[in-house]
């Protein structure tokens, strides 16, 4: 039996792929190869906040700088510690902790996860893409900033916004 050819004129019969499209295979491969990196050392920090308490175990992670040094609450305080009750499924104690995160973190991992896919294919990606546009841009930054201003207002219904 002999060589049976499937490249003619640099088109494969059997996959359809062109010979040019070597690179960016090899391009594709090396991202993926990241990602997957990138997606193991995502979980494995889920696991180290689903078994270590940031309130009794202590974490690696340093306080809040801004906390601090004025005393105030940024938009990010409690974030470690929500994280903590989220892989822990106690979505209650994470709205608590960081109310901010927890309506946010869906639509932050959607999105990067929608990059991802298109920066993991490169230029022959077609599908969907995260597009902000600017007007919802700025009230998002003025909701976060606004978050920020009214969890550090001691009033009784703003008191509920700072960690607990």
């Amino acid at each position: 039996m002999g060589f049976i050819r499937f490249w003619h004129g640099g088109y494969c019969f059997i996959c359809g792929a062109h010979r040019a499209w070597g690179p960016i295979r090899s391009l594709v491969r090396a991202r993926l190869i990241l990602v997957l990196g990138l997606v193991v050392v995502g979980l494995l920090g889920v696991f180290h906040l689903k078994e270590n308490d940031p309130e009794t175990d202590g974490t690696f992670l340093p306080p809040c700088s801004f906390h601090e040094v004025t005393g105030l609450h940024c938009p990010g305080c409690g974030g470690t510690r929500a994280g903590h009750a989220l892989a822990n499924f106690r979505l209650g104690d994470a709205f608590k902790k960081n109310a901010l995160l927890v309506v946010l973190l869906p639509f932050l991992v959607v999105g990067i996860g929608l990059e991802g896919a298109a920066w993991l294919k490169g230029p022959t990606y077609r599908g969907p893409r995260v597009r902000l546009p600017g007007g919802l841009a700025w009230w998002l930054l003025g909701g976060i900033l606004g978050f920020w201003i009214l969890r550090n207002v001691p009033l009784w219904p703003f008191e509920l916004l700072a960690p607990r």
